[in-house]
């Protein structure tokens, strides 16, 4: 009578790799720590040239593996002069490392915007390089300050480089 021996292998083949990636991309997001992934802030902000007043705003973001952040702001800034003002809507894309309750966070954004100063006005497209810092107090409360450097498309009737802006707000 012969015995016969079986060899297993623990590897998987390569036609279950496909199947065990997109597993894990599927599962990950569920086996992720839970994370506060929804913010809404309000902010007032100061623009440079020295031709803005103060403008106020809003922004939505929601943070993907504690790391990443996709936003969305809606922000309104009048100028010094009479019938001036901006209206833009930014769609960024943040790295947000969070150190303890501070959470540093660096990106880029994209957006349009509509300029006004008088009878004149300009539709455009702007880019912005965005660097700022936000607190998180008990889990809900978030107090959020923030740099922009902005480049307007075209022949703007006022010029906007710059944006500074502080705001509070929730998580959820």
């Amino acid at each position: 009578m012969g015995y016969r021996v079986t060899v297993m292998s623990l590897c998987p083949s390569r036609a279950l790799a496909p199947f065990l990636l997109a597993a894990f991309f599927v599962l990950s997001p569920v086996l992720a720590p839970p994370a506060h992934a929804i913010e809404l802030v309000v902010f007032v902000s100061d623009a440079r040239p020295s031709v803005w007043g103060t403008g106020v705003g809003g922004t939505l973001t929601t943070t993907w593996f504690k790391l990443a952040a996709l936003e969305a702001e809606l922000a309104r800034q009048p100028g010094l002069a009479i019938d001036s003002s901006m209206t833009s809507f930014t769609a960024s894309a943040l790295l947000a490392p969070p150190i303890g309750p501070l959470t540093p966070f660096g990106g880029f954004g994209v957006g349009v915007f509509r300029e006004s100063r008088g009878s004149l006005t300009d539709n455009g497209t702007l880019t912005a390089f965005i660097l700022g810092v936000k607190l998180k107090i008990g889990g809900l409360l978030v107090i959020r300050g923030e740099y922009r450097a902005i480049s307007l498309s075209g022949e703007a009737p006022l010029a906007m480089d710059k944006r500074f802006s502080g705001g509070i707000g929730i998580s959820f």
